[in-house]
């Protein structure tokens, strides 16, 4: 039915009949007016029906505001396909439909749950929102595969963090390969107290060897001592003397007590520590006395200075660097171990100097013929490699691949002018002796699994290179 047919058959139409048409859209009241045949009865009943239509339309469209969903808009556009409110019904239909998908995409809160609302919004009321939150979980996602890949990467108290805010879960840890104990480790939070340092002696004991752990800040000295020292004590083989590192030493020996421990800081710039102790075996008559000198890695910021011409920072600078000099001038037997760190590679510090740099300044400040540092009292120089289990593997020994790191451009100024001391002071041989040093599998910066391999190393070199005597540094210090 169309409009001229209409309008040819007004008179046989009722006006129910003539209000539908009029309501199908294809006719209006005005157009039957215009054609004269619209007489006056029909006309009033068709506008009786209109305000009736009215209300009823005005009706739906505030029972489906008071409900306000998709569907009570939904149900009026299909009652009033064209009524008066149908601009206002989809313009709702469509924000409470942005509203249902932006929802469902928070409770689902993934990145796919925000792909999706942004590809059927790209202007939505929530874009801006959703990009952020899309971006916000491909950071997330990425930090969560470079921690999986490399946990020892990331700090503790990060990972704890990511933890707390559901970014990562124990279960997903462990399915990962991290340990339960050290996961249980983390979320306890242990921490190691403040290191409890002695006072430097102004002079070391004769008759004793001197051991001198050197390292720059950071270099892995101190918690292979602690290693040294608690694998020492659980084979039976360590005692302690009495005196101002006593204390310290303690500390360190019960550092690796559990296989699961956590990591020791630095030791302060201006504290040399002196550390005297006995190793014997159970059938030994006699023990080998080590006097073990650790020193601070800020002096290796003594030695740029000195060769620089330029006065010592601080006072304790200047006492510990005269210390120091003042145990090297003695005539007890020497060894020197070195620590090169690994990890740190030779990337510039916070003052813009790299590990090289430092090492360097001490090969330079070695060979100024003042102080002689390496007298015909050494009897070994060792160059420690720590962190070594981050070494790549390949089918060369972990030594091999020691003396191959250590032989690169970085370090073979350092190298090179040890070796020349070892030459001309007849130690080691004339060799530079390099080993690979590791506390075992790190995780999160400061939990280890410890592994006392490399310990055992370096308590070996002493129990072969110290001669046990019948003089014990016990006995000076154990009155």
């Amino acid at each position: 039915m169309d409009k001229n047919d209409i309008f040819s058959n007004i008179d046989d139409f009722s006006a129910e009949q003539l209000f539908e048409f009029i309501n199908q859209g294809i006719v209006t009241l005005e157009d039957l007016r215009h054609t004269g045949d619209l007489d006056a009865t029909k006309r009033n009943a068709i506008t009786t029906l209109q305000k009736n239509r009215e209300q009823e339309e005005d009706n739906a469209w505030n029972n489906a505001q008071a409900q306000n969903i998709v569907l009570s808009y939904s149900e009026y556009l299909d009652k009033y396909p064209n009524g008066k409110y149908i601009l206002d019904a989809e313009n709702k239909i469509s924000q409470l439909e942005d509203e249902n998908t932006w929802n469902n995409a928070q409770i689902q809160n993934t990145i796919s749950s925000y792909s999706e609302y942004l590809n059927t919004y790209p202007n939505g009321k929530y874009t801006l929102e959703a990009k952020n939150k899309k971006s916000q979980l491909e950071e997330d996602s990425n930090k969560l595969i470079k921690i999986l890949e490399n946990p020892a990467a990331f700090p503790a108290d990060t990972i704890r963090n990511y933890l707390s805010d559901g970014l990562l879960t124990p279960e997903l840890l462990i399915q990962n390969g991290i340990p339960k104990e050290v996961i249980n480790k983390l979320i306890k939070n242990d921490s190691v107290s403040d290191f409890k340092l002695g006072e430097t002696p102004k002079s070391i004991p004769d008759g004793f060897t001197e051991v001198y752990f050197w390292g720059i800040r950071g270099s892995g000295k101190t918690t292979a001592l602690s290693a040294v020292l608690s694998t020492a004590n659980k084979k039976g083989l360590l005692e302690i003397a009495q005196g101002p590192g006593y204390n310290y030493m303690l500390q360190l020996q019960n550092l690796f007590d559990e296989q699961i421990s956590i990591l020791p800081a630095g030791t302060p710039s201006d504290k040399t520590q002196y550390l005297p102790f006995t190793l014997k075996k159970r059938n030994e008559r006699n023990s080998r006395s080590v006097s073990l000198i650790e020193l601070s890695g800020e002096i290796f910021q003594c030695f740029l200075y000195k060769n620089a011409g330029k006065p010592l920072p601080t006072k304790q600078h200047e006492e510990t660097f005269n210390t120091l000099i003042n145990y090297l001038n003695g005539k007890n037997r020497k060894m020197h171990f070195f620590f090169v760190d690994y990890e740190k590679g030779n990337n510039a510090d916070q003052d813009s100097y790299k590990q090289s740099n430092y090492l360097n300044s001490a090969a330079t400040f070695f060979n100024n013929p003042i102080y002689n540092i390496f007298s015909k009292t050494t009897d070994a120089i060792y160059v420690v490699v720590t962190k070594s289990d981050l070494i790549p593997e390949d089918k060369n020994l972990k030594k091999d691949q020691v003396r191959h790191y250590l032989n690169d451009e970085n370090y073979i100024g350092f190298v090179n002018s040890l070796r020349d001391k070892c030459e001309k002071n007849s130690i080691n041989g004339g060799r530079i002796l390099g080993l690979p040093f590791s506390l075992g599998k790190v995780y999160f910066e400061e939990i280890c699994d410890f592994n006392s391999e490399t310990a055992e190393n370096i308590i070996d070199i002493l129990m072969r290179r110290i001669d046990p005597t019948g003089k014990s540094i016990l006995d000076v210090f154990n009155k």
